[in-house]
């Protein structure tokens, strides 16, 4: 019964995955290990400097924008990042990747 419930959801992701002109992943680094971030903040701002997105992502980002110039920008923790990237025929992947500070694994003394 599960799997009737999930495969209609799978699809439409898939379908939303293929249409859209760019996708914005978050990954928080532990050695080799990545896991996905979620409710992650996300700002798109095109060439022109007007904000094309503002909001929250669940995790993967799928968004169709037009041709052109932009700037993806994130912010985790106290780091802030941002990647330029140009919209063209073919969809842009953006990852956007934290490793976990060392000390942070490390016990309390």
């Amino acid at each position: 019964m599960k799997l009737r419930k999930i495969a209609p959801a799978v699809a439409a992701l898939a379908a939303t995955a293929a249409s859209a002109s760019l996708e914005v992943v978050f990954l928080e680094m532990e050695g080799r290990r990545a896991r996905e971030l979620n409710d992650m903040p996300v700002r798109i701002v095109d060439e022109n400097g007007r904000v094309m997105f503002d909001g929250r992502s669940g995790g993967p980002y799928f968004l169709r924008l037009p041709k052109g110039r932009y700037t993806v920008s994130t912010r985790w923790d106290a780091w802030s990042s941002s990647r330029r990237i140009s919209i063209g025929s073919e969809r842009q992947r953006v990852v956007f990747k934290w490793s976990k500070p060392a000390e942070l694994d490390k016990p309390a003394a």
